[in-house]
């Protein structure tokens, strides 16, 4: 193995390059990565980072430049694989597996008491104390109960989410140098993103994290590589340290470019005020004759003067523009519109009375009270299945329950759920945008579909890309007039960048606001209040 700065080196590309068809996903990327050290990538949704890990673990092979691994690499997909059989079965590695299965058949020859059958028992038995057999079932007990498993349970009864965790839990059951992790806190919740922040924390491997988790990418990174506009940009640090990092550079060279603008436009105007006094020709008619020729000549000569210098500051020019600070990128791609104020609605927003909800025998919810009033955010924590959703769903009325749920007179209420329920019904995305309000004109149809890079209002809603559905979503968001907001999970399947945008847009939001969300950032940015929902109840922290 390669040592550099004594860690080992465990993988580096250099100039690596990826293009389907006559796109240019990235190129020229250039990073490395030695034993201890845990790298955040970041970047927008379809910048590159799932392809990126691929090429990092081998899987794909990079257009230009060169990938160079040392030592074993597990990789965590987004995508859930089948297994059959029960969960623990489903995380036990195949070799072990097989070593078992090995070591197992051995035993039962010792019955014949032959010396080759002795030879086969032991070295079946070392094999599989080698690869950790003997507690293997004690590691795997302690992984599922971190990430809230049930060791016999069938996978084929797990829901999607579960199986997400059945997978990271497998990989993390396998030994490996390094670990290159898509997604990995998906489905997990507050329990069990710190369980795994803990994990990797005292692991000695070497981790790539593509993750929206700030808190999570805070917790556990120590450097950050960041994918934008096909180039990966590396910073120090964690998240925050990195992003706090960019704003610094970003604010120098929005300095540098301004200086040289200034000193552009100043060459620019002297360059036209040479070559302009360069092109005015002497007016022989009124020099005398005894004059005429000295005149012609300094005229000519003065001509020439002003001439060269022009063209010597356009030579400076073209000088400083090589090697000129680029301009700052401008993301122009939230809402700006002059809309009429959101009016204010009652100051008792929600009374809730002795709220219960049954689903079949089971009682998810019971005793329910609660009350909220004009400009709380609330949000909703608690385990996976602790009935955040549902409390949601029967406080918006689309689930039966006993109680009483009174909303303020005269309240509008937008609610979005975890998986774009309320766009159902919907066939464009002028239909998305005027269900969320009514008001827009045409005018300002299509100007929001600029603002946020999104097709034509008459564009259906079905043939949206994933990105696209985002800042759909955002969109909704930015021109509702709704006095209340019920969102559940908004930050799924939403890149940092939207993450922040979303959270701006609720800090700026003078509604009510009730949120079921995991992301811990957003909870601490936004919320005035917090419900943690759990064992049939509702408790305020």
């Amino acid at each position: 193995m390669i040592c550099f700065g004594g860690l080992v080196l465990l993988w580096r590309a250099t100039g690596v390059a990826r293009i389907f068809g006559d796109q240019t996903i990235f190129d020229d990327v250039n990073v490395e990565l030695g034993s201890g050290e845990r790298l955040a990538l970041i970047g927008e949704n379809g910048s590159g980072k799932s392809t990126l890990l691929r090429l990092l673990a081998g899987l794909d092979a990079p257009d230009t430049g060169t990938v160079t691994r040392t030592g074993k690499v597990a990789l965590l997909t987004q995508q859930a694989d089948l297994l059959a059989g029960t969960v623990l079965e489903a995380v036990t590695p195949p070799e072990l597996a097989q070593a078992k299965a090995t070591f197992e058949q051995a035993s039962e020859r010792l019955g014949e008491a032959s010396e080759e059958a002795l030879a086969h028992f032991a070295e079946a038995e070392e094999h599989y104390r080698v690869l950790g057999g003997y507690d293997f079932e004690a590691r795997a007990l302690g992984v599922l109960g971190g990430l809230d498993l049930n060791a016999g349970a069938q996978t084929d009864q797990l829901s999607g989410g579960q199986m997400r965790r059945v997978m990271l839990a497998r990989l993390l059951l396998s030994p490996a140098d390094l670990y290159l992790l898509d997604e990995p806190t998906n489905h997990l919740d507050l329990s069990g993103a710190q369980w795994l922040e803990g994990w990797i924390l005292a692991s000695d491997a070497a981790f790539v994290l593509a993750s929206h988790d700030r808190a999570f990418l805070d917790a556990v990174a120590t450097q950050t590589a960041e994918l934008e506009r096909g180039k990966l940009t590396l910073y120090t640090g964690n998240y925050s340290e990195a992003m706090e990092l960019k704003a610094t550079l970003r604010e120098a060279q929005e300095r540098d470019y301004a200086a040289y603008k200034r000193k552009r436009a100043a060459l620019d105007e002297e360059m036209r005020r040479q070559a302009s006094i360069g092109a005015v020709k002497e007016n022989r008619k009124r020099a005398k004759d005894s004059d005429k020729f000295r005149s012609t000549f300094k005229s000519e000569r003065g001509q020439q003067i002003h001439a060269n210098r022009a063209k010597a500051m356009q030579k400076q020019i073209e000088r400083l523009d090589e090697h000129a600070t680029s301009k700052p990128y401008q993301d122009r791609r939230m809402i700006k519109l002059d809309l009429p104020p959101m009016p204010l609605g009652a100051a008792e927003v929600l009374t809730v009375k002795d709220l219960g909800v049954r689903r079949g025998e089971k009682e998810v919810l019971s005793g329910v009270n609660l009350q909220v009033r004009r400009g709380d955010v609330v949000a909703l924590t608690g385990p996976n299945g602790g009935g955040k959703s549902t409390l949601l769903g029967a406080l918006l009325g689309n689930l039966p329950h006993s109680g009483e749920v009174k909303w303020g007179a005269g309240l509008r209420l937008y609610a979005a759920g975890q998986h774009g329920e309320e766009l159902r019904g919907l066939t464009t995305v002028g239909d998305a945008l005027l269900d969320a309000n009514p008001d827009l004109t045409p005018h300002q149809l299509y100007e929001i579909a600029a603002q946020v890079q999104l097709p034509a209002p008459s564009f259906a809603l079905g043939d949206l890309s994933g990105g696209q559905r985002t800042r759909l979503s955002l969109a909704r968001l930015s021109v509702t007039r709704s006095q209340v907001l019920v969102l559940d999970e908004p930050t799924n399947h939403l890149d940092i960048r939207m993450i922040e945008a979303l959270e701006d847009l609720l800090l700026d939001y003078s509604g009510t606001v009730l949120l079921a969300s995991h992301d811990r950032r957003l909870v601490e940015q936004v919320a005035t209040r917090i419900w943690e929902v759990g064992n049939g109840g509702v408790q305020e922290e």
